[in-house]
């Protein structure tokens, strides 16, 4: 309702009118027809082997673990969000942006450092949505089961992707959707072999050729949510672009034709007819050349190899022994006239989430994910070069993710939480020797406990 006073010339005053199209926490703006909600949150968290995102160690250099490793992390992230909606003639006229700062173990230790935190701002007018948000491939919902960042599957929700896509509703809970979203995102290294290249002291064999951004993915999804929940279909195009075969200094030298690499995949969730709180989710996704819709693996494309980062992939040293799997869309032969080999994967996911009393739940999670190079010229260069190794498909490796979260809310919008999670790598390379911090080990397989603890505030998200 309107509150209305008078000032002291007796002229009618208008304060905040609240807004009832949207839902909770909506009021509007004094002296427009737009409605505006403002939320966040302030969150706490402490970890075990975990850093970044508080992810598990898999790669760099604190996945070294030795006295050099900061077994124990911290983070403190607080973020702001506002909710803005007018009606017009085409429909709800919407932008969202939420952001904040955050401050983690081995930031700058000042008063005014400048850690920001930004993973949605968009636009959505008549069916489009323009700007950063989650990719319209993603299915699978690693918050509502877990706190710490999933490897094995490639959702964009934890930071937030550029999109321009169009949603088109046809009743019933049916909808569809195409987008075209920022490569960068999802893009992942093509590397180049001109003979023989053993792999040594983590490094990545080869030359990085990975050519810039020529075309945005291509996304599509066909959705459908009811009473019962939730399922997609969903697909994606991916160009795969490398640079000169001798390099971004060597133009004269020519380049490999761009490839098109793509992703499927397919997942549900489905209420359950005790409680329509519990939930549970499964997820398949296949990638040729598309890795990073499959594998969620952190880096760049552009990373440069060091003793302990192979520029993306798993890299490290645990109980006496390296494990290694790297994550790259494509692998080319530096010889001019050679075309991508496009490597294979895919990854599944599955989550179930009970809630014992309307103020306490636990939830148990999973992830598996296959990497295969599929290139016989990888196989030349690389496993015919590494002694100890296989002689085809040395590069290929599998890896799963089991978790499980229990979250406690004490009273309204406070949370407080365990989440512990064990990872297990079959690793690529198996026999090889490998030399990194003064150690010199086995290449074999091998697995990590972390775990996460959480204490968050929330107000209207």
């Amino acid at each position: 309702m309107l509150a209305i006073s008078c000032d002291k010339e007796g002229q009618p005053v208008e304060y905040v009118k609240v807004c009832s199209l949207y839902g909770a926490g909506f009021y509007y703006i004094p002296g427009t027809d737009t409605c505006i909600k403002i939320g966040g949150f302030v969150r706490a968290e402490y970890g075990h082997n975990t850093g970044g995102s508080l992810a598990t160690y898999v790669s760099g250099g604190q996945a070294l673990y030795d006295r050099s490793t900061d077994t124990e992390t911290s983070r403190t992230r607080v973020a702001l969000s506002a909710d803005t909606r007018t009606q017009t003639e085409y429909g709800t006229l919407r932008s969202y942006l939420r952001g904040g700062w955050q401050w983690g173990t081995n930031d700058a230790i000042t008063s005014n450092n400048n850690v920001t935190y930004f993973d949605r701002g968009f636009i959505q007018f008549a069916g489009f949505t323009f700007g950063k948000t989650e990719s319209f491939f993603d299915f699978y919902p690693t918050p509502v089961y877990s706190y710490q960042t999933g490897y094995l599957e490639g959702s964009s929700g934890g930071v937030g992707i550029n999109v321009a896509a169009y949603t088109a509703q046809f009743g019933n809970g049916l909808s569809a959707s195409i987008s075209l979203e920022d490569q960068s995102y999802r893009q992942r290294a093509v590397w180049a072999y001109t003979g023989a290249a053993a792999v040594a002291a983590l490094a990545h064999p080869g030359t990085n050729v990975t050519g810039g951004s020529g075309m945005f993915d291509i996304v599509g999804n066909l959705r459908v949510d009811q009473a019962w929940g939730s399922a997609q279909i969903m697909g994606a195009l991916h160009q795969v672009r490398a640079n000169y075969y001798g390099g971004a200094a060597t133009p004269a030298t020519g380049h490999p034709d761009d490839e098109w690499g793509w992703a499927a995949g397919a997942g549900i969730t489905l209420k359950m007819p005790w409680d329509a709180k519990d939930t549970l989710t499964l997820q398949g996704v296949y990638c040729e050349g598309a890795t990073a819709y499959c594998i969620g693996l952190g880096g760049t494309a552009y990373a440069v190899p060091t003793v302990a980062q192979p520029g993306t992939g798993f890299a490290w040293h645990r109980q006496g022994a390296f494990g290694l799997g790297f994550v790259d869309d494509g692998y080319v032969n530096g010889v001019i006239g050679s075309s991508i080999d496009l490597a294979q994967s895919y990854s599944l996911a599955a989550a179930f989430q009970h809630y014992w009393t309307p103020s306490l739940r636990t939830a148990i999670y999973g992830q598996y994910a296959n990497y295969e190079t599929n290139s016989a010229r990888f196989d030349t260069a690389v496993c015919a070069a590494t002694a100890g190794v296989k002689a085809t498909g040395c590069g290929d490796w599998s890896a799963y993710q089991i978790g499980s979260r229990t979250a406690w809310t004490p009273v309204a919008n406070l949370e407080i939480g365990l989440d512990v999670l064990y990872t297990h790598l079959d690793t690529a390379f198996a026999g090889a020797t490998q030399t990194a911090g003064g150690k010199t080990s086995i290449v074999a397989d091998g697995d990590v406990w972390s775990a996460q603890f959480r204490v968050q505030r929330n107000f209207w998200p």
